[in-house]
């Protein structure tokens, strides 16, 4: 299927309003900074160094820059206003497992994913550009 990537820079409040406006109120995100990562639904109370929300509709991700943000949306809807990345932009479905929270190698800090499970997996879409695969777009959390 045909997807598309645009750019942008803003403050929270911008990521916060392009998130709601294309991706809507059901969501999940995971945001970082050097010392935590917290993976939760719904919207991020604090936007941290990096991160991204997503569901079905696209994911729009982040890191910071000085007092702003550098964004990203992916999604397989066209966006009016937005700054579209050039090229031609495939995507493919994928079903990736998640790492067993259980498992003595993992040290999460978290104890289950967004579905209250310690197991799942994860629909995410690979956006390609030239049959090259460049990013990989969390979308929907998955049980089993």
């Amino acid at each position: 299927m045909k997807g598309y990537v645009y750019t942008f820079t803003g403050n929270a409040d911008n990521l916060a309003h392009i998130a709601r406006q294309y991706l809507g109120d059901q969501v999940w995100y995971w945001v970082a900074d050097p010392a935590h990562l917290d993976v939760r639904t719904g919207y991020p109370a604090d936007w941290k160094e990096q991160g991204a929300v997503f569901n079905a509709k696209g994911e729009l991700r982040w890191h910071r820059e000085g007092d702003s943000y550098r964004a990203l949306l992916l999604t397989e809807t066209l966006v009016e206003g937005l700054m579209a990345l050039d090229g031609e932009w495939q995507v493919e479905k994928q079903h990736l497992f998640l790492q067993d929270l259980k498992e003595p190698r993992v040290h999460p800090q978290f104890g289950s994913y967004p579905t209250g499970k310690t197991q799942g997996r994860i629909l995410a879409y690979l956006y390609k550009q030239d049959d090259r695969p460049v990013f990989v777009s969390l979308r929907v959390f998955k049980e089993g």
